[in-house]
């Protein structure tokens, strides 16, 4: 075997050893869940106006549906279950367990929850 190959055997060999034996050590490190908090997870949605920083005080639109006298806020499902406005949805759910996060805009996704979700709809499923 020509020693350049012989070399870059063991380099990768040696790298995979190094590998394994930093996944042993510290497994704590490597699978860190990340806490991003139920402002951050709706606002990764294309759309969506949060009216407010905190957590508390936010307020959640969707752009383009809008009324002549006022914006109506966003109706949140979870988990099947009309669960009001966003400050509403904060006491109960934790970050952590949301799996998936879906935004109903049109008006044929909308009729099912009459003029609670006028404002449109956000649909929150968890594990």
């Amino acid at each position: 075997m020509k020693p350049n190959i012989i070399l870059f055997l063991l380099l990768t060999f040696y790298s995979c050893e190094m590998n394994k034996n930093i996944s042993n050590k510290t497994p704590n490190s490597i699978n860190i869940k990340q806490n991003i908090s139920i402002l951050n997870q709706i606002r990764r949605n294309p759309g969506i106006y949060i009216q407010g920083n905190n957590e508390q005080n936010a307020k959640v639109f969707i752009r383009g549906i809008t009324s002549i006298n006022f914006q109506k806020e966003v109706l949140f499902i979870l988990d099947g279950l009309q669960v009001g406005n966003f400050s509403q949805l904060v006491n109960i759910l934790d970050p952590n367990d949301i799996k998936n996060i879906q935004v109903l805009k049109n008006a044929s996704d909308l009729n099912i929850y009459g003029f609670r979700g006028s404002g449109g709809v956000i649909i929150i499923k968890t594990r």
